[in-house]
Formats: structure tokens, C-alpha cells, sequence
């Protein structure tokens, strides 16, 4: 497909024959396209990985080669750091494709390795050794860090090709030598060694394991390297001051996997790690962030409250001895089937179009008590279906008519009082994360469940296990404006007109699970700790106050509220549409909010503490 940016002659190594040659290749890449940039470079890398040795020449241009497609890099990675507002199918898209410029220098790095410890031919090239095993280190924590939001498209490699580098730089005496790593996501090189990144390698794939958002993982990724520097691996078990039973972390050379907890009965070519050094640095971090007087450290989507999440659900990960998990209820096998809709922008979809079609075949019934009516303004962001796939069909994606929006068929295998384990077919696994909100129910006749899902699992083929924790039960679509006297200037509109946002309304609960106070699932750009809004209906305006939320995700901030003021209906027409969107009917009655939503929110947040930490696992 690329061949045209190979020079003419196919007796020569190709684009990686000399530096030359590789400066003519990068320069022959499309600049407006870092897709087919990263496809040819892969081929290019695939041809190079293939030789059995590899001349001085050839290394300097694959070095090379590396540092120009940093920028490739890092345009593929915009998106590290924090979410943004272009479409997700784009994003994860960029994501595949970093991971694949990744996986290609990795197999060259290690292929060339192999070569090295063989005994091939390799006149002057052990003086690039120590900068050819750190390039195989960052690519594969690339490749680490990208794993579970990707579909691999090729046979995983093992640790075997990482362990065989480590050792071999091990017999140089290459380890504690100080290498200046330049990351994609750092403006500057922070010096490091070979060991403390390979360590790196290791905790990332140890936490990275399809408990965390995309976002919540490239956090934590930014601190791993700084909590390496205090970590060192030992070939005994500390000085032998440590039993054996203890519950410490190992890594075997002669196993294809990396780092594990230490069993009894570990033999073989071992090295121990000792992760305490780095859980008392993370404690400190929580120490840190519960001061309200400190500032906080991140992105304005990562406050104080998710980071401490964050922190609180490593240290349980990382702990020595696996936590206890004290579950709510015995979770109790099933064999049923469920109907399931993934995302907020979907489940509004759904409910607003659920709302329609009731309106439509049963006429309003005037209430006994009163109750606010909300009407839909339209007007929703609409992401794309693709990716997923209906029960037993061979399409991308679930079928429409039904709900409105794509939605699947998924088995639910067991449950428990706070959550549940589902087994999905899923034609591109990377559209189900961690972090995302689903909606599912068993038959039409029940009301919908929210759930958050926790946690994943790739299966065989295209079947994950998808374990979630429960939300709430039977959510309500609402539309709010902001409040005339209290909104934000940033949330005002440049005609004047109110700025109007989509939720789901969750009343209180006494189990799956317990919530003695009403909530509300927004958007995560409409909110604004304090910010006040308005929920109009037929005869009162009600305005209410967002308070600290309960859990904070890419997709969703589920958080309580409180109500601030009543007043009487400005009778303002619901008739206008938003947007060019045409005019739907009402969602179904809301009950009225209740002063008791103004939960006292510190307690609450140590309240969804305690049930992250005994979230479903599968």
C-alpha cells in the first residue's frame, strides 16, 4: 500500500537502510493524515523487524526514524491528558493508532535485542545498547497504558522479549546507569534508569488492568514514574527479612507475565518488589488533598474529589494482601437475558423517546398531587453507534428502531446487592470502557437500572464480562435552564437566550442502592460546583443548587442538590424548538424536589468511597 515511499531499489534495507534514507522517508509522510503516517511506518518498521541482524546503519536509522515520530506520537495522543470535545469515534481511533506506532517500534527494539544476546554480526552497535532498551521500555509502556481501550488486532506478545531486556542489561551493568527519557505527555526529561523504567512497565500493567476510565489511567500514569524513584527490585526477599507467605509482589523471568503477588511456593529466576515505599507516597498525596486549603494539582476536570478516588482505589489495588471486600448481599447466580444501552447522551435519547410514545398512546391524567411536569427542548449530542453489536447479528451495531439509539443484548450471569456481572458480544470491545453509564433491564414490564461499570474483562473473540455497580433504578429524563439571577456568565448564550442541559432525575432509594436523598446525572460540562438552575413546570419554577458530586467520570457527574427557591410559573411557550431540533413531547411526571436533597456532602463523599472500594468484580 505504501510502497511508493521505498526507494526504487528493493535489493537495499528499504526506507531504514541509513540516516539518509530515513530523513527522505519521514519527509515523504502526508502531514494532514497521522493515520496513513503511522500505517506506513509500521511497514516500514515490519520490514526491519524481519532481519535476523542488523548493521550499525540500520540502527541509527530506526533511532531516527523514533525521534521524528515523536511529533507522530503525540499528534496521534492529543488527547492524553484531558477529554475534549471532538467525536469519541475519532478518539479512540487516535488511540488505536498510537498504540499500534507503539506496538511496531516495540518488536523491532526487542527483535533487535534478540539479535544482540544471539551473537549476530552487530559490528559497533553495543554502544547504542542502553538507548535501544529504554526505547523498547517507553514504547511498551505506551502499549501498556492504551491495552484495555484498544482491539488488538495481533497475537500479544508476552513479557518474555521486556525480561530478556532487563536481564541482558542486567549482564552490562546498564541498569543503574541515568537515562533522561523525554515522555510524550512532559515538556522536559526528568532523569531516570533502566531499571526505574522498567519497574514502570510493570506497576502499569499491575493497576492497568480494565479497572479505570481511559482519563483516570493517564492520570495516574503521570505519576507513576515519579513513585518508580523510590522503588527498586531485589534478587532476594528483602534481605530475607520477609516471609515468603507474606503477600509481596514478584516478577519471574521464566514466566510470561509480569509483576504478580508473592506465593509460598515461588521458585525460578525471581526478583521482589516492595511496594511500600510508593503507598506511603500516595498516602501523603491523600493527606495532601484532603486540606481544602491546598491547592489541587490537575485539570479542572480532575478535582479534588475524583483524585482522591483515584489515590484511595490504587492503595487498595497495590495493598500487599488483596482487600477485603465486604459485599452488601451474596451474589447469587443468573441465567437471564437483558437489554442494555450504553452512555448518558443514549440513555437521554432513550427516555426522552420512551416519553414520546407513551405521551402519544395513553393521554396525560391530570395528578391528585402535585408534581412538575418536565418539557423536552431537544437538542441532544449524539455520538456514534458504531462498534456495537446486537445480540447473534453480524452488524456493527445494535439495532435502533426499538429505543431511538443502538442498544444490545447482553446476559447477565450473577448479581448482588450492589452490583452485577453482564457477558457481552461487543464487535469493537474498545467502545465499552470503564467509567460508562449503562442502562439495561430483563423485559419491557420493569423499570430501567443505571449502573456504572467498574470493571472489564476481554474474553475470546469479541466477548468481554462487564461488572457494574448500581446507580439507581427507573431514571427520569429532565431538561434545565439556568437560573436568570444566579447563572454563570460562561454558561450564558451570546443572543441572551437561557442555555438549557439534559439530565437524568433519580429519586430516593432504600436499596441497589441505598440513597436516602434525590439525584441528578449530568453532563460533565454543565457542571459547576454551586451553580444554580431551573426546572419549570405547568404552575412553579423550582430553582436548585448542584452540590459536590457522589462520582465523577468522563461521560457523567452523578451529584445530589438542594432546593433554593419556588416560585410561580413564568408560562414561558414550550412549543420553540432548540437548534433546529423539532419539538417533542413531555418527559414523564417528575415528583417535586425535596429540601431533604440538601445532603451534607463530606458524608456523602466517604459514603461512595466506601462502595467504590467494594465494587463488583468479576
Amino acid at each position: 500500500m505504501f510502497k511508493f515511499l521505498n526507494p526504487p531499489s528493493r535489493q537495499d534495507a528499504g526506507p531504514l537502510n541509513n540516516v539518509a534514507a530515513a530523513d527522505h522517508f519521514w519527509r515523504l509522510l502526508p502531514r494532514n493524515d497521522p493515520f496513513e503516517s503511522q500505517l506506513a511506518v509500521s511497514e516500514a518498521l515490519a520490514d526491519l523487524a524481519g532481519r535476523k541482524s542488523h548493521t550499525r546503519d540500520e540502527l541509527r536509522a530506526l533511532m531516527a526514524l523514533d525521534q521524528r515520530a515523536r511529533k507522530l506520537g503525540e499528534a496521534l495522543l492529543i488527547n492524553y491528558a484531558t477529554a475534549s470535545a471532538q467525536s469519541q469515534s475519532l478518539e479512540k481511533r487516535s488511540w488505536q493508532s498510537a498504540f499500534e506506532l507503539s506496538q511496531s517500534f516495540g518488536q523491532t527494539y526487542a527483535q533487535v535485542i534478540e539479535n544482540l544476546r544471539g551473537g549476530a554480526p552487530s559490528r559497533g552497535c553495543e554502544e547504542y545498547l542502553p538507548i535501544i532498551v529504554l526505547r523498547l521500555f517507553q514504547h511498551r509502556q505506551i502499549k501498556f497504558l492504551l491495552r484495555p481501550f484498544v482491539a488488538e488486532r495481533t497475537v500479544a506478545e508476552g513479557w518474555t522479549d521486556l525480561h530478556a531486556a532487563y536481564q541482558y542489561a542486567e549482564s552490562a551493568g546498564l541498569l543503574a546507569q541515568p537515562v533522561a527519557p523525554r515522555r510524550w505527555h512532559e515538556e522536559q526529561s526528568e532523569k531516570s534508569t533502566l531499571e526505574r523504567e522498567y519497574i514502570n512497565i510493570l506497576l502499569l500493567e499491575f493497576v492497568n488492568g480494565g479497572q479505570f476510565s481511559p482519563y483516570d489511567v493517564f492520570w495516574l500514569n503521570r505519576r507513576i514514574p515519579r513513585w518508580c524513584a523510590v522503588l527498586a527490585l531485589r534478587s532476594n526477599q528483602y534481605n530475607g527479612a520477609v516471609d515468603g507467605a507474606d503477600g509481596r509482589f514478584v516478577v519471574d523471568f521464566g514466566r510470561a507475565q509480569g509483576l504478580t503477588r508473592l506465593l509460598r511456593s515461588a521458585e525460578g529466576a525471581l526478583r521482589y518488589l516492595d511496594l511500600a515505599p510508593m503507598l506511603r507516597l500516595v498516602n501523603d498525596e491523600i493527606v495532601s488533598l484532603r486540606d481544602r486549603d491546598r491547592p489541587v494539582d490537575g485539570p479542572a476536570s480532575f478535582g479534588r474529589g475524583r483524585q482522591l478516588k483515584l489515590l484511595r482505589k490504587l492503595n487498595t489495588i497495590c495493598m500487599p494482601k488483596p482487600a477485603q471486600i465486604n459485599r452488601r448481599g451474596e451474589r447469587r447466580p443468573v441465567a437471564a437475558a437483558v437489554k442494555a444501552i450504553v452512555g448518558f447522551s443514549h440513555i437521554v435519547r432513550m427516555l426522552r423517546n420512551e416519553g414520546r410514545k407513551k405521551a402519544i398512546v395513553a393521554p396525560p391524567v391530570v395528578p391528585e398531587v402535585e408534581e412538575i411536569t418536565i418539557t423536552v427542548f431537544g437538542g441532544f449530542t449524539d455520538t456514534s453507534p458504531a462498534g456495537m453489536r446486537n445480540s447473534g447479528g453480524r452488524g456493527p451495531a445494535g439495532a435502533v428502531d426499538e429505543f431511538g439509539v443502538p442498544h444490545q443484548v447482553w446476559q447477565l450471569k450473577d448479581r448482588s446487592e450492589s452490583g452485577c456481572r453482564l457477558r457481552g458480544q461487543i464487535w469493537d470491545s474498545n467502545r465499552m470502557l470503564p467509567g460508562a453509564l449503562v442502562a439495561f433491564r430483563e423485559r419491557d414490564d420493569m423499570p430501567w437500572t443505571l449502573a456504572v461499570v467498574r470493571r472489564l474483562q476481554k474474553r475470546i473473540g469479541d466477548r468481554i464480562d462487564i461488572g457494574v455497580e448500581y446507580v439507581g433504578q427507573n431514571p427520569l429524563g429532565v431538561t434545565m435552564t439556568d437560573d436568570d439571577e444566579r447563572a454563570s456568565p460562561t454558561n450564558a448564550l451570546a443572543d441572551g437566550k437561557r442555555h438549557r442541559c439534559a439530565a437524568l432525575y433519580l429519586s430516593e432509594s432504600a436499596k441497589r442502592p441505598t440513597m436516602p436523598f434525590k439525584t441528578l446525572i449530568l453532563s460533565p460540562p454543565e457542571f459547576t460546583a454551586g451553580r444554580c438552575l431551573r426546572l419549570r413546570s405547568d404552575d412553579a419554577n423550582y430553582t436548585i443548587r448542584l452540590k459536590e458530586p457522589i462520582e465523577e467520570q468522563d461521560d457523567f457527574i452523578w451529584l445530589p442538590y438542594e432546593v433554593v427557591d419556588r416560585g410561580a410559573s413564568d408560562a414561558a411557550p414550550q412549543d420553540q424548538p432548540e437548534h433546529g431540533m423539532p419539538t417533542i413531547g413531555p418527559w414523564p411526571n417528575l415528583p417535586p424536589p425535596a429540601a431533604s436533597s440538601a445532603a451534607p456532602a463530606e458524608p456523602l463523599a466517604r459514603q461512595q468511597a466506601k462502595r467504590v472500594a467494594g465494587a463488583v468484580k468479576i
